[in-house]
């Protein structure tokens, strides 16, 4: 009989290992995933400041969508690829190498269209 508590415990150990273990690491996760966004605010946050509506490589889908007001159907029309949650949170530069397009041709069309949007 004694066995079967210490089954128990054991098991309950286990548990609350693994418990602990997924949950530090989804911390470490979002802890990063926020230091990356903080960086990338950091590096542009006078553009973001001001009204600027030119789209440029480091910006992602989202805030391309946000700041422009090109429909996300037609960025992703222009990048080649399907519209997901990771690619809305991708920067344009990583889209492009991803589907192999040449960034800068892909910005300025993209750049145009804004242009035609806000008229």
């Amino acid at each position: 009989m004694p066995n079967i508590g210490l089954m128990r415990e054991k098991k309950k150990f286990i548990f609350w290992s693994l418990l602990l273990i997924i949950l530090v690491l989804l911390t470490i996760m979002f802890a990063v995933r926020t230091i990356h966004r903080y960086e990338t605010w950091k590096e542009h946050r006078e553009y973001l400041k001001n009204g600027n509506i030119t789209i440029q490589d480091w910006m992602t889908v989202n805030l391309i969508v946000n700041r422009s007001g090109i429909p996300k159907g037609l960025v992703y029309e222009e990048l080649g690829t399907k519209e997901s949650f990771t690619n809305d949170r991708k920067h344009l530069s990583k889209l492009c190498e991803e589907n192999n397009l040449n960034c800068t041709q892909v910005v300025a069309r993209l750049n145009k269209k804004a242009g035609k949007q806000g008229t």
